[in-house]
């Protein structure tokens, strides 16, 4: 491709958006400068995560939809990052309605086509696949309402109100894909998870829409790769820069202004990229939107002393747990959001009890046995564990950001925005994450030929 002698490229934000994107653009021939308040390119493993002292490092394996693949087709032309940073996601949903037995579908397979497959006779199949398509189109601002769940998972003889079959499973979705209630989550948000095309739905041979990703391969591996290529291609990389302001006119952004006092003048034909977690994003330009709300994960992971070859994962509607993800030598348990640590027993009474709801959950849906795969502690029935507060993969976004950014534009014609949280056709996550990359390289391409 040509070089772009037109102006200079300067992308804010050194993490995997702006990483990626500064890869892509460098290659592509423009003079960029990358700028990250901490060091660009740097492992993003444990940051914003509050671990033990002994800063245990456990992530969680990622499941994420990704239907076109986005993921592995921008990894796929660098051969140094493994393959097998992609996988496909090993993983079965167990969805309880009153007394019907719980739903096992299996995310190779797609959710949407699982729920159409299981419903009694063709009308009932037929009212739900348009049902999905539906709320696939419906406004960003209709909420989903809350989901009622049993107090104890394995009783089947529990009548509880069974809303609807699909609330379950978006309740499921939103509390462990994004962090997020269900109750604050779109219908369209949580309807292009479960229907992404209509064909998906009524297709009987239909593709996977989620995959899994290894998050060593991802910080460790794939990320100073592309440092390499960023600057064997020229880049230039400008660390523990934190952006403060920027300076404008109408039109233009016309200054970068940092907390140490470097200011950076731009030329009508430069171009800045925002590459930043919304909150941040809001803080530097107050007219984009709205911040989003805060979003933690409480997580307790339990040690073990066999490994698994390939992640799996287990999503349940449960009063505690939300998700079983089994990575490595360690099972991580995401807990339920409305969760609180009791106060009337200890930390290691209640940690007994999840190990031993997990020990049956992974029993009775993934034909697991962890007692076998355990290293209990001395003189108790549980591995040793740690509670982990996160902050999640996904910010939760406010109502008004969420319908917001269906017609979100940038004040500036030099200005653009790239990250998880822009493309409106995709739920937040790394699918979301490069197809932002895409649109915004095409955006930036047109920009500097002008």
């Amino acid at each position: 491709m040509a070089s772009f002698t037109s102006g200079r490229l300067h992308i804010i934000g050194g993490g995997l958006a702006g990483a990626a994107l500064a890869t892509l653009m460098a290659e592509d021939g423009a003079d960029v400068t990358l700028y990250d308040e901490a060091e660009p390119f740097e492992s993003r493993w444990t940051r914003g995560m509050q671990t033990a002292p002994e800063n245990h490092k456990t992530a969680e394996p990622e499941i994420f939809y990704d239907p076109e693949g986005l993921v592995a087709d921008y990894f796929a032309r660098w051969p140094e990052i493994p393959e097998k940073l992609i996988r496909s996601a090993h993983c079965v949903m167990g969805l309880k309605r009153g007394r019907r037995k719980p739903a096992l579908i299996d995310l190779d397979k797609g959710i949407a086509h699982a729920l159409v497959e299981r419903r009694p006779g063709f009308i009932a199949s037929f009212m739900t696949a348009i049902s999905l398509w539906q709320q696939r189109f419906a406004s960003e601002e209709t909420r989903v309402g809350n989901a009622s769940f049993p107090s104890d998972f394995d009783n089947e003889d529990q009548t509880i109100n069974p809303g609807t079959y699909h609330r379950d499973a978006l309740a499921v979705l939103a509390e462990v894909l994004f962090s997020m209630p269900a109750h604050r989550c779109s219908s369209a948000l949580l309807a292009r998870i479960l229907a992404p095309k209509f064909h998906s739905v009524i297709s009987k041979s239909h593709e996977p829409v989620f995959s899994a990703i290894d998050p060593i391969i991802l910080n460790d591996i794939a990320l100073p790769a592309l440092r390499e290529r960023f600057i064997t291609a020229g880049g230039v990389i400008k660390a523990y820069t934190k952006l403060g302001d920027i300076d404008s006119t109408p039109e233009y952004a016309t200054d970068l202004l940092f907390d140490d006092d470097t200011q950076i003048v731009l030329k009508p034909n430069d171009a800045v990229v925002l590459a930043l977690h919304p909150r941040a994003l809001c803080d530097a330009v107050p007219d984009i939107g709205f911040p989003p709300a805060p979003a933690r994960r409480q997580t307790i992971a339990f040690e073990l002393r066999r490994s698994f070859a390939e992640p799996r994962s287990l999503l349940v509607s449960d009063d505690i747990v939300r998700a079983i993800y089994c990575n490595r030598r360690h099972i991580q348990v995401s807990l339920n959001s409305s969760f609180h640590l009791p106060a009337d027993g200890t930390i290691e009474q209640f940690a007994e009890r999840i190990w031993q709801r997990c020990v049956w959950l992974c029993n009775q849906y993934l034909n697991m046995d962890l007692q076998a795969r355990s290293q209990n502690a001395p003189d108790v029935d549980r591995p040793n564990f740690r509670f982990i507060v996160a902050e999640a993969p996904f910010p939760e976004l406010s109502p008004g950001l969420a319908a917001f950014r269906h017609r979100l534009r940038t004040p500036w014609k030099n200005l653009f925005l790239c990250g998880d949280s822009f493309p409106a056709e995709y739920a937040p996550g790394p699918a979301a994450l490069f197809a932002s990359v895409k649109q915004v390289r095409e955006q930036l391409q047109g920009f500097f030929r002008q």
